[in-house]
């Protein structure tokens, strides 16, 4: 399989654009890669596991993603994220063996998993499987990306209302590629929903939630007011 930077498959054109302008690679590994007879032992644990198929599913993460750096303003970064994906497995009781794939700097005390299926899993107290796939996540990165340059109409802050706010969105139209299970988007006539539920979940608190709204122009705008007059939304 070739690295997502020289065969972009699946992804979006946003998604191609969002890796062109912000993503390099860096060396990957950066150290011995464990053969698979080694992978395979490293598995042994986890006897309810088809291990070919998690080897695998390993490779192909380890071709498609290895050394893909870019900074990404997504909510649950806000920094420069490596993709690392690398045999170092971890039990989760609801996941079975997770390897290590994203590298982040910044002090979030949570680390990001790949599962056997390839679903991306943050784990902290709790295990989330935040996303169905990688590619997922990066289209999520491509959209934060994106509304960098659009009119921000409703700002993000921990503790405010999500009251409504999915029910309202799921009239709109859902951006398939870039949501996933706790955090989804929405966009119609040039303005765009997001609502965050990751940390939520994550940290079990329900306050870390939080919600935003962008237009892509002044009609954009205009149509958001609209949306949120409607629903009477803030």
């Amino acid at each position: 399989m070739r690295h997502i930077l020289n065969a972009s498959g699946r992804l979006t054109d946003r998604g191609r654009r969002f890796l062109t302008t912000r993503a390099r690679t860096v060396p990957f590994p950066a150290q011995d890669n464990p053969d698979d007879t080694e992978v395979i032992a490293r598995l042994a644990p986890f006897p309810e596991v088809d291990t070919t198929m998690t080897l695998a599913r390993l490779r192909q993460a380890q071709d498609r993603y290895g050394g893909l750096v870019y900074p990404t303003s997504a909510w649950s970064f806000q920094e420069e994220i490596r993709f690392e994906p690398w045999p170092y497995y971890a039990e989760s009781v609801d996941h079975g063996p997770l390897t290590e794939f994203i590298d982040h700097e910044v002090a979030h005390p949570y680390s990001v998993m790949l599962r056997s299926d390839g679903a991306v899993v943050y784990r902290f107290a709790v295990d989330v499987a935040v996303f169905a796939e990688a590619d997922a996540l990066i289209e999520a990165d491509a959209l934060y990306w994106e509304c960098e340059s659009w009119i921000p109409v409703v700002e993000p802050k921990v503790g405010q209302s999500t009251a409504g706010v999915r029910e309202a969105a799921s009239r709109l139209s859902l951006i398939r590629e870039g949501s996933g299970n706790t955090e989804w988007w929405w966009e119609s006539d040039g303005f765009r929903v997001h609502l965050w539920r990751t940390f939520a979940e994550l940290f079990q608190q329900e306050r870390q939630a939080k919600w935003g709204l962008w237009a892509r122009d002044e009609a954009g705008l205009r149509a958001a007011h609209r949306f949120l007059a409607g629903n009477n939304l803030r």
